[in-house]
């Protein structure tokens, strides 16, 4: 009996331990459960979150980008209506919007280096540009009354002026051609031959407004200026000197019972500006079949100094030498240049 009982605690024992060990092992796998689920949701959470962060990135660029395409676009348009405006539909829209997008990528970042252009400054004269009045030097660097130049062939650099010129006559581009050295006509001075009457040394468009002639007044003009009736020899060039869209009125006018002559200009609205040049008949030479009347052979119109508005080039004559030229220019209102000029064929 002692014995049984022994075997029963012992069985009892061994129970025992198998259910603590039991015990113990389902706690671990409850403890190791629980560490592998809370591993788990910590990646799920970090991988949602990087997702989340990564998506407002992207949203937060593309809301930047949107916004300054929209402004771009938005500025696009306004200065697309602005040029509209002002040029109406001028062709140099394109230069303007590429100048905005330019300056619109810069301000957002960008490397792109912007520079503005001053429409005004867009047509400067080339320090090299060479004028010739027949086949002489003219100066083109201020408006007045200058006198012509030969050029010196003993110096070096006289050869700069064997070049192509371009050659107009008669409000009109007549050809280009290599304009070479006259014989010489000084000690050392020559002439450029084989151009027209006013030569350029660069290619641009020195009539860029049509010149039409007629043998009347316009009425606009005979109704602000009753004189000019007084006068039996008449050439009217109608020009819109200044590219404003409006014609001015440049007279050539004789009287040949008086045997005065003289050139007018006229505004877009028939009211005198000013008398240019004029001639009367006791400045004539006093040779007995000598007459002499300014004609429309002493006026060409034309953009001398490539600025875009055409300047009124007047020959005046002299008794002895070459003529001295008369540069004028007429912008807005503004005449620049000299007037009244009284030409005079008598000796002095």
């Amino acid at each position: 009996m002692e014995e049984l009982d022994k075997k029963s605690l012992e069985t009892n024992e061994n129970e025992l331990k198998e259910n603590a060990n039991k015990s113990e092992k389902d706690n671990l796998k409850i403890r190791v459960g629980t560490v592998g689920n809370f591993v788990l949701a910590a990646f799920i959470i970090l991988v949602i979150g990087t997702g989340a962060l990564t998506y407002y990135l992207i949203h937060s660029a593309k809301d930047d980008y949107d916004k300054q395409y929209n402004q771009i676009v938005s500025n696009i348009a306004e200065y697309e209506n602005v040029i509209e405006d002002e040029n109406n539909g001028d062709s140099q829209k394109s230069d303007t919007v590429a100048n905005i997008i330019d300056s619109a990528i810069s301000e957002a970042g960008g490397t792109t280096a912007v520079t503005t252009t001053d429409e005004n400054t867009k047509k400067l004269m080339n320090e090299s540009l060479v004028v010739l009045y027949n086949g002489l030097i003219l100066d083109t660097s201020k408006m007045g009354e200058t006198a012509l130049k030969y050029i010196d062939s003993k110096i070096d650099e006289s050869e700069k002026y064997i070049i192509t010129y371009y050659s107009y006559e008669n409000y009109s581009f007549k050809e280009s051609k290599l304009g070479v050295f006259s014989s010489q006509l000084y000690d050392g001075l020559v002439k450029i031959d084989g151009v027209g009457k006013i030569a350029i040394s660069e290619e641009y468009n020195a009539i860029p407004r049509d010149v039409k002639v007629v043998n009347t007044i316009p009425t606009i003009v005979s109704e602000n200026n009753p004189k000019v009736s007084d006068y039996d020899s008449i050439k009217t060039l109608i020009v819109d000197l200044d590219g404003n869209g409006a014609d001015e009125y440049i007279l050539v006018l004789a009287n040949k019972a008086t045997g005065y002559s003289k050139i007018t200009l006229i505004d877009s609205k028939g009211s005198k500006v000013a008398d240019l040049a004029s001639i009367e008949k006791s400045k004539w030479k006093k040779d007995a079949n000598a007459e002499y009347y300014l004609t429309i052979n002493n006026v060409e119109i034309i953009d001398v100094d490539n600025d875009g508005i055409m300047e009124i080039v007047i020959e005046i004559p002299h008794a002895t030498g070459d003529p001295t030229v008369s540069l004028l220019k007429y912008n807005n209102g503004v005449l620049t240049g000299k007037t009244g000029i009284e030409c005079s064929l008598l000796a002095e």
